[in-house]
């Protein structure tokens, strides 16, 4: 691809991203206007949540992450036909494994749905296990979808994957706008089944259009495309990325112990994810891709500046970012959720969690970054270890927590376990990679960035006791995030760089 196709495919790819991240917003908007804070709200955003969870754990980023790669060398050191034959034997195989696994959740369903929603009483739980049995039938179907991404993407195609997410959260957005009712819920599980098919179908068209499958089927039942280095590379990926993903996953199961708690830990969290996702994308279109050449070029001291300069942008970024959300969280929260079924008690229990969960943020987007640094050198084994410890911990923490501050406890087991998993990170890839994420940054320079934040957060917490009046609050947060900015910019203005010409 040329330069100039390259950036305007990244700007399509961003703006889908975007629109796709805004789209979910509205979904979860719609939901609490419809639902409110209550059980059957819980039901829907679990329902909803059930496909992508086990996509994203069992099948997701992991599947474009070897696949991709592989079909490029086999097209290149083989033939077109060895790569068209491993797009439909993976396709197959794929669709029959997630369907054996979904039939065999069904089957299950009672202990399945209790590990979702630990908190559900024994009734609640045989409600939800009906819809999820539902909802079920649409993982192979996410499952499968996940090739179709991957063989787009390697086809230089990544505009209608990056638009299914748009696609899936129209439907249901229309569905709930239209339909749903408390006493209707079942409706959802079944728009979710439609909304994933129907994201499907576009990817299959567009495959046929840019892939030729001919002689794909060629041998096709002695899945010869398949051998074990290839499913040895992809489990390694996936065990260390679907760990990452049932973080909030495990705390939103502790969360299902109080009422509406699912509800609130998701629009919190919902609004901490747009962000989290926008930087994701930022990270894995144009870091990524370039931190591997740089990398597998041998020039490590390069590949660890840029890494340490794109730390320094999240900081500059999430730190004021961060305080100003913290001081505006219940304006924010009454201007987006305040509505129908959704009441001023819940506005003041979600901008709370908010305040908790706003304080991840910078960890979140830097284990992001790390992370990437380690499948830039082909390791997947430490950040598993380090997921898996980390997955200890937020059991652990949120055990303690939750017996002393109840819900808040649970989404403060999550920020601290978001911490430490940075960190073990960011320690692990500077002894064993030799690749430290803010490198230049002396200890004077830390110790401005800690006393900014906490002074930032202590203001906040003044200024929220202080003025209660929404506008006032918002003119507040904007002139403090302001001067987190301009605080941040000078303490680093020897380390951040020109960015653009970097990248360019």
């Amino acid at each position: 691809m040329t330069q100039r196709a390259t950036s305007l495919s990244a700007i399509f790819v961003a703006l889908a991203m975007l629109l796709g991240r805004m789209t979910g917003l509205l979904r979860v908007l719609g939901l609490a206007t419809v639902l409110g804070v209550t059980h059957a709200n819980d039901l829907a955003i679990l329902i909803i949540s059930v496909p992508d969870i086990l996509n994203a754990m069992l099948v997701g980023g992991a599947l474009g992450v070897v696949l991709i790669p592989e079909m490029h060398r086999r097209s290149e050191e083989v033939s077109e036909q060895a790569a068209s034959q491993l797009i439909v034997q993976t396709f197959f195989v794929i669709a029959v494994l997630s369907g054996l696994l979904a039939l065999l959740l069904v089957t299950g369903g009672p202990w399945f749905t209790q590990l979702l929603a630990a908190g559900f009483a024994p009734v609640q739980i045989e409600e939800a296990s009906k819809l999820i049995s539902i909802v079920l039938l649409a993982f192979p179907i996410s499952a499968v979808t996940a090739v179709t991404s991957a063989v787009l993407q390697g086809h230089h195609k990544p505009v209608i994957p990056a638009y299914g997410n748009l696609f899936f959260n129209l439907v249901l957005i229309l569905v709930i706008v239209l339909w749903v009712t408390p006493d209707q819920i079942e409706i959802i599980a079944w728009a979710v089944v439609a909304a994933s098919l129907f994201r499907l179908l576009t990817q299959l068209i567009c495959c046929f259009l840019v892939t030729d499958l001919k002689g794909a089927f060629h041998s096709f039942f002695r899945l010869s495309s398949l051998n074990r280095q290839l499913m040895v590379k992809y489990f390694q990926a996936l065990t260390a990325i679907g760990l990452v993903v049932a973080f909030p996953v495990v705390s939103r199961s502790f969360a299902s112990l109080y009422v509406g708690g699912i509800s609130l830990f998701e629009y919190s969290q919902k609004l901490v994810e747009l962000p989290r996702g926008l930087i994701g994308a930022v990270i894995s279109m144009v870091i990524f891709p370039r931190l591997s050449r740089i990398f597998a070029s041998g020039d490590v001291s390069r590949g660890a500046k840029m890494v340490s300069q794109m730390a320094g942008l999240i900081l500059l970024i999430s730190i004021p970012a961060g305080i100003a959300v913290y001081v505006s969280a219940e304006p924010v929260v009454s201007l987006l959720f305040q509505r129908g079924h959704f009441s001023a008690l819940d506005v003041t229990n979600t901008a709370k969690l908010l305040q908790i969960s706003i304080l991840a943020m910078p960890a979140l987007f830097l284990s992001i970054l790390t992370m990437n640094v380690f499948y830039a050198r082909h390791e997947t084994v430490i950040p598993f270890k380090i997921s898996c410890a980390s997955l200890v911990c937020l059991i652990l923490l949120t055990l303690v927590l939750r017996e002393f501050l109840g819900i808040s406890g649970v989404m403060l087991a999550f920020v601290l376990t978001s911490w430490l998993h940075f960190l073990g990170l960011a320690v692990s890839s500077s002894v064993k990679l030799e690749v430290s994420v803010i490198q230049g940054i002396d200890l004077k320079h830390y110790s401005a960035l800690l006393f900014l934040t906490f002074s930032g957060i202590s203001i906040s917490t003044m200024i929220v006791n202080i003025v209660s009046d929404h506008v006032h609050l918002f003119i507040c947060s904007v002139g403090l995030g302001g001067l987190c900015f301009g605080a941040v910019l000078l303490i680093l203005k020897n380390h951040l760089p020109r960015f653009n010409e970097k990248l360019s």
